[in-house]
């Protein structure tokens, strides 16, 4: 039963994270659950398959929903039954939003990303007194500030391209719920996000090329290009980081490492 209210809940984060983004990157009043259209910021409602305005049919939603259903799932197995569980949820919607106005704009929105950050924190330190649990809070807030300068650095390293500084905001809240269940959670998200972005990095090159055999073969240019200018394109980084942070907290449920008692 807890499963599936797990499931439930997760399913209506999703719904929730798109409406979320979609008012964020317009400026208007947040208001989950409204149905806001993505394409055209129409309020259509979430009964219906197709925007009246703009004709968007719903369709990355259902990914969306499903990845959220099992992130929720995965949560509850890793933390259990407690007053944490609120706050991880709050960061499970928070997270999804940010990665979906990442995805569409290329922006880590701070008008979700700090205000609802703060709110993260005062959850989950309400959640950890609740629970008795306050190394663990000691342990998160310390990876916070660790996650925090390392992607400040990062920053310095690639002189902001391919990573944003909206990135390293993000960082912080991800630290932070990481590193509260152990540091092996912070460890292996740090490592998840770098093997993601590796993957995606890969993925955009071959399709890049297979792109510009495509182009060569049609006549329409030799469409020349090194492996050098793809990677210089823009990517959006911040889901990366979201989904290598949600399968660390995965990893922790199932024993993939210790988590402190």
């Amino acid at each position: 039963m807890t499963y599936i209210l797990a499931g439930a809940f997760g399913f209506l984060a999703s719904l929730a994270a798109h409406d979320l983004a979609a008012q964020a990157l317009r400026d208007r009043a947040l208001r989950p659950m409204a149905g806001t259209c993505p394409q055209c910021g129409t309020t259509r409602g979430w009964a219906t398959r197709y925007c009246p305005a703009c004709g968007r049919r719903i369709g990355r939603e259902a990914f969306l929903a499903i990845a959220a259903v099992l992130a929720a799932s995965a949560f509850f197995n890793t933390l259990g039954i407690g007053w944490a569980l609120i706050a991880y949820s709050g960061f499970l919607l928070l997270t999804l939003a940010l990665g979906i106005t990442d995805i569409d704009a290329m922006r880590i929105v701070d008008r979700l990303n700090l205000r609802g950050s703060l709110l993260l924190v005062l959850l989950l330190a309400a959640g950890a007194f609740a629970d008795g649990m306050i190394d663990s809070l000691w342990r998160g807030l310390l990876g916070a500030a660790a996650y925090f300068v390392g992607t400040n650095l990062l920053f310095l390293a690639v002189r902001g391209r391919g990573f944003g500084y909206g990135d390293v905001k993000l960082s912080v809240q991800l630290g932070l719920f990481t590193a509260y269940i152990s540091w092996g959670t912070l460890g292996w998200a740090v490592f998840a996000t770098a093997l993601i972005g590796g993957f995606v990095s890969i993925g955009v090159i071959v399709l890049d090329t297979v792109n510009r055999r495509r182009l060569r073969a049609a006549g329409g240019g030799s469409g020349e290009q090194t492996v050098r200018d793809v990677m210089r394109r823009e990517l959006p980084y911040g889901p990366a980081m979201i989904a290598g942070a949600w399968m660390a907290i995965f990893l922790a449920g199932i024993g993939a490492f210790p988590i402190p008692s």
